[in-house]
This record gives C-alpha cells, structure tokens and sequence, in this order.
C-alpha cells in the first residue's frame, strides 16, 4: 500500500505521480478486465447497446460558495448518470479527469473522491480511470458509459402526447439561493441545500419505463424546466399546454419564507436532475406503474399540441412561459 500521506500536505508537494498512485489503489477492476488500474486504458467486457455522457463542473460557474467537496464529487458523478438515465440507460462505468489547484490539500482532495466513490457506487458503477492536470481552479469531467436495452430519444414527441415528470421542481434552485444567501442555518433553508447539494438521477425510473412502449421522448431537466420543454417543443415542432405545474412543497414554503420567485424557481432553477417525458396517451397508465415499481412517482403535468409555444396555468390564468434557462455562453 506505500506510505500514508500526510493529510495537511497539498497537491504540489504529493506530485501528480504520488496522487495517480493513491487514486489507483483505489479503483476496482471490473468483471472480466484484462488491464490492471493505473494501464494507459481501461476495459470492461460488453454485450449491449453502449450510451455514453459525458459532463462538465467548474468551480467558478458551478460550485457555489459553502458547498462541501464531497457533494460537490457526488453531483458530478449524478450530472453525467442523468443524461444516460434521460435515454433509458443504467451506468456502468466512470471516467474522471480532474483540473485541480497545486495548493489544495489531500485532505480536501480527498473529500472530493470520496463524493465521487459514494455516487458511483450509489448508481452501481465503477470508477474505472481518468486524468489530472493542474490549473487555477476545481474543474472535474465526467465521462458516463452505460448500458440500454430500449433507448429514449429527444424526438418523438406529437400533439395529444402526455407531458409529465419524475419529480417536482424548485426545491433545488431554493438550496442554490440558501446556499448564496448563507441561510444554513434555518431548518427549512438546510434541507433544500442538501437537495440542490445531492441530486439524485432517475435511473431506476428509466429503466422501468424502458420496459414499456410509453415514452415518445425524453430529456434531462438540469438547466432546467423551462429550457428542457422548449428543446423538445422545438426538436419536435410542437407546443405544451402545462395545466399541473409540478411545484414542490419545499420551493413552495421557502418562497413564502425567504421573498423567492416560486416561478422562477420551478421553471428557471434548474440542476433537478429529473426526466421530462412525453407519453402515449393509450400508455399513461403503464408508464406510472412502471415508475411506481422503481420507488417513484410520476406527475402529469400536461400535454403537448400543435400550437406553438409554451403556455402555463399560474394561480389561476395563462401565462406563456418564457424561453430561457442555463447556458454558459
């Protein structure tokens, strides 16, 4: 096993050599590998349809202020387990490159692989590889490859499918605004940090629902509601009438307590982590049995239509929903 390491020692005094070796002894081999931990490339054996993600955190766009390193690892493996869950997919493995400060120090270094092994072996997937550099901030990317059966694609959709969700929303943009806010201490406000803090993918939603013929289309929430309706309304050319915002009770109570926008919040936060579907209407009902043999609850939120556009009922009338969400450019 080597020496221990020090913990108060940073990254510029282990080496990038010392850190392979410590991250190396570390990584389990996956069933039927012929290449050892640490080779040049990794390998697993496969028999399947293969999907591959791939996603990006950097500290200074995605990492929050008061935000624990292990969560920060945690939501990075989520991030990329998500995409695969929003095709119908299960990980298998990951591969993680890191972009890390030389003055940040092992025992914080270490908090962010913690988060990373809790995630990956929470989705029943193994870290596998990955690289290192060192640059002026935390930049972790993490590639996804997983395994599907029966894939779910963004097109699809049609007028008179069932538009729907496998959560509700806003809780997680109410923990951002906590976060920024430093409002940790308010009970409520802690509780919807740990959900912005810890999102969890829906893979075992997607892999129910893959068993079924109900799911027309499919796509990731995380730069939120908003922006996920309007590529689908736009790769699909439909439109979406939303009668049942899917409004979380937790967004709900901290708008009320804190002055937030609930709407905003539901529609705009993002970072959720949950499938927005349409569904054959003759198939609704199998689509949430399916969901409900995964632990789960699907909400029918709406419908989608000919007309264009996105109209949603607000505390009793229309309002047309806005184009906007995350983007980084």
């Amino acid at each position: 096993m080597g020496a221990r390491i020090p913990l108060a020692k940073r990254l510029r005094d282990i080496g990038e050599r010392g850190l392979i070796e410590w991250i190396t002894r570390r990584i389990e081999e996956c069933e039927g590998a012929s290449l050892p931990p640490g080779d040049d490339a990794a390998d697993l054996l496969f028999r399947g349809r293969l999907l591959v993600a791939c996603d990006m955190l950097a500290e200074s766009t995605d990492i929050p202020a008061g935000m624990r390193l292990e969560d920060v690892g945690f939501k990075a493996i989520s991030s990329a387990t998500s995409d695969i869950a929003a095709k119908g997919g299960k990980p298998l493995a990951y591969l993680i490159s890191l972009m890390l400060p030389s003055e940040m120090s092992l025992e914080d270094f270490q908090k962010l692989w913690r988060g990373f092994e809790e995630a990956a072996g929470f989705y029943d997937g193994r870290i596998i590889g990955g690289d290192l550099n060192s640059g002026n901030e935390i930049v972790i990317d993490v590639i996804c490859l997983g395994k599907a059966e029966r894939t779910f694609s963004r097109l699809g959709a049609r007028p008179g499918d069932i538009l729907a969700t496998t959560g509700e929303f806003g809780a997680q943009a109410a923990g951002l605004h906590a976060l920024l806010n430093k409002l940790g201490n308010d009970p409520l406000a802690s509780r919807v940090i740990e959900k912005f803090s810890r999102p969890i993918a829906r893979v075992r939603e997607a892999l129910e629902l893959a068993k079924t013929p109900a799911i027309t289309s499919s796509i990731d929430s995380s730069d939120g509601l908003a922006e996920s309706l309007y590529e689908l309304a736009r790769l699909n050319n439909v439109g979406f009438i939303i009668e049942n915002p899917p409004i979380s009770a937790d967004a709900r109570r901290y708008a009320e307590k804190f002055g937030a926008n609930l709407f905003d919040l539901v529609f705009y936060g993002g970072e959720e982590y949950e499938l927005v579907l349409t569904i054959r209407p003759d198939f609704l009902d199998e689509a949430i049995k399916a969901v409900e043999r995964a632990g789960g609850r699907l909400f029918v939120i709406g419908r989608a239509v000919e007309e264009g556009g996105i109209r949603v009922r607000w505390d009793g009338r229309w309002i047309k929903l806005e184009k906007k969400g995350y983007r980084h450019f």
